[in-house]
């Protein structure tokens, strides 16, 4: 009996208590994020993805981060509401790619163009957060600051040397002879094809870096040369050289420049919508985010974001079908994928084009298959450090057989037919399966290649000339034909209302496939953003559930675990079993 009462007085306590939580934390929540107004305080870090993780543990992963349309449309907002009279640019330290640092430029350049003032504040940071910091007005560093503009750089890995080791070989077919994604598995060093395409690619993000400086610090581009030759620079000395404008403490900062002023936080801005208002316009975004595969869409543990077809194209149908929806907004995030699911989501959007306008947003990467489902659409975005094209196909499979030997593994095998170890990891192709592979990696190029030329009003061989899996820099595509102008989602949503035949400053209701946040999601959101108790709580959830890395992140297994993860590897895997893959060379880093 005495057990009894000690388990009942536990289990109370812990019920108790979280209901005491949830009571507190829902009272509360209505006052923590009212808006006041005044400058619109932005802390600036990490990446910020297309779209949300909306399970539990996604969330609790995440912390609460906020994705790149709810920046991008809260920062716009903002810029346009009389109670926000200016923004602070908290800056943090930057993961996102080139793309999303222009966007959030653009939407930056909005609060300027209403007459707001815009204040970066550094206590150091890279290349990518001086970029951003650079479209303030001002750019204050901490005394102690380290400033470090290092100019551009690409990493490409290659792993053939260690799967030798664990006695793997990998065996490709591609087409195009920049079709470089096979690389990493099958050479020891970059092809010369591949390594002409990187430098190029580098050599227009820098000049872009150059450019965007320049301009938004008023200096000429030899200023900026001198800079990023440099490389690092203390407070005094950034701001001698013309790269920040004073030095202070942020407090100091605070109590200098808004001493006055009410402070709002763009994370609980963003939890306050907008009032809903009738407007004769819909406008849909539908989003291909992550490696492109059959199936549905997910985020994965092991993979990441996952485009599944299936999952697309039932919102693009539900989209067709919807006669209150206007136009389709096509945003892609994407390296590209299997073909075939790429295959059926071009299909789709050909379905919905024959109704309704279809823009296409391209953010960091639309390449490969990313690019197939992205060439049909009547206008084409994208930003310049956007990596597009890789126009090509490629094949293959691991042969694992040596591995098997070194661990004492002895597999025999009974077969009938020629080909029926074909998409067996006991040894790579033969003669006769890599001609029938290479037959059918040409006919789907060649396939490719005609849905472009369709698609973009272009004669094959012109698409053909910038094919050949070559990937293109934004302002490269735009140059080449393979899209149509320079700018992130608000620039797609004003071609949208340009193709509906409205003014661009007319109001459309954005229809997303996300469901609008509940009460108790945006409690969790906010409890996770402020990192309080609630936040505690759920992290150490979160890491006693394994989602959480805390405990291993030093560890050498969890790093190449993590770093394969991110450059879509560990996805690509599942593909290499002979079929079809439409996918670039992800694992090109740029810094």
């Amino acid at each position: 009996m005495k057990k009894f009462w000690i388990v009942f007085i536990l289990v109370a306590l812990v019920f108790g208590g979280g209901f005491g939580l949830l009571w507190f934390t829902v009272s509360n929540l209505e006052q923590s994020v009212s808006i006041d107004g005044g400058v619109l305080v932005w802390e600036v870090g990490g990446d910020y993805p297309e779209e949300r993780d909306e399970s539990f543990w996604g969330q609790v992963r995440r912390g609460g981060g906020m994705t790149l349309p709810e920046v991008l449309f809260s920062l716009y907002r903002a810029s346009e509401d009389d109670r926000i009279t200016g923004l602070l640019l908290d800056m943090r330290g930057v993961t996102m790619d080139w793309a999303k640092v222009e966007e959030i430029r653009g939407a930056i350049q909005n609060f300027h163009d209403q007459g707001k003032p815009v204040v970066a504040y550094m206590d150091g940071g890279g290349t990518r957060d001086y970029a951003i910091a650079a479209a303030a007005d001002r750019i204050i560093l901490s005394p102690e600051a380290t400033l470090m503009v290092l100019g551009i750089s690409a990493e490409l890995a290659f792993m053939r040397d260690t799967l030798e080791k664990l006695g793997m070989e990998a065996d490709f077919v591609h087409v195009g002879a920049y079709k470089s994604a096979p690389e990493r598995l099958t050479r020891s060093s970059a092809s010369d094809a591949n390594r002409e395409m990187i430098t190029s690619i580098v050599d227009d993000r820098y000049e872009a870096l150059l450019d965007m400086l320049a301009v938004s610090r008023g200096v000429e581009r030899e200023v900026v040369v001198g800079w990023v030759d440099q490389g690092m620079f203390g407070a005094m000395d950034a701001v001698g050289a013309g790269l920040a404008d004073t030095i202070m403490y942020f407090e100091e900062m605070m109590d200098e420049r808004f001493a006055e002023e009410d402070i709002t936080y763009l994370g609980d801005y963003s939890l306050d919508p907008p009032k809903r208002v009738n407007t004769d316009y819909d406008v849909a975004v539908v989003y291909v985010t992550g490696v492109i595969m059959p199936g549905e869409s997910r985020f994965d543990n092991f993979q990441g974001k996952l485009a599944g077809s299936e999952t697309v194209v039932e919102q693009l149908k539900s989209v067709g079908e919807d006669e209150d929806i206007d136009a389709v907004i096509l945003r892609v995030d994407s390296p590209g994928g299997s073909a075939l699911a790429s295959d059926l989501i071009w299909n789709e959007i050909r379905k919905v084009k024959e109704i309704k306008p279809v823009i296409v947003s391209m953010s960091g990467l639309a390449a490969s298959g990313g690019y197939y489902v992205s060439c049909l659409g009547d206008s084409i975005f994208a930003d310049p450090g956007t990596l597009t094209g890789s126009i090509g196909v490629y094949a293959g499979k691991m042969d694992r057989s040596g591995m098997y030997r070194k661990i004492g593994v002895n597999r025999e095998f009974i077969t009938r037919g020629d080909n029926a170890l074909l998409f067996s990891d006991e040894g790579g192709f033969t003669g006769s399966q890599r001609e029938l592979f290479q037959n059918q990696m040409d006919d789907f190029y060649e396939r490719f290649l005609d849905k472009v030329a369709t698609g973009r009003g272009m004669t094959r061989d012109a698409v053909h000339e910038v094919a050949q899996g070559r990937v293109w820099t934004g302002r490269q595509g735009l140059d080449r034909g393979l899209v149509d102008g320079m700018g992130g989602l608000h620039r797609s949503l004003d071609s949208a209302k340009w193709m509906l035949g409205i003014d661009p400053s007319e109001k459309v209701t954005l229809r997303t496939f996300g469901e609008d946040l509940s009460l108790l999601e945006r409690m969790l959101l906010k409890s996770l953003r402020e990192g309080g108790g609630f936040s505690l709580l759920l992290n150490s959830l979160a890491d006693w559930n394994g989602a959480g890395t805390q405990a291993t992140a030093h560890l050498p297994i969890p790093l190449l675990f993590e770093a394969l993860r991110q450059d879509g590897t560990l996805a690509a895997v599942e593909l290499m079993d002979g079929r079809p893959v439409a996918m670039m060379p992800f694992w090109i880093k740029m810094r």
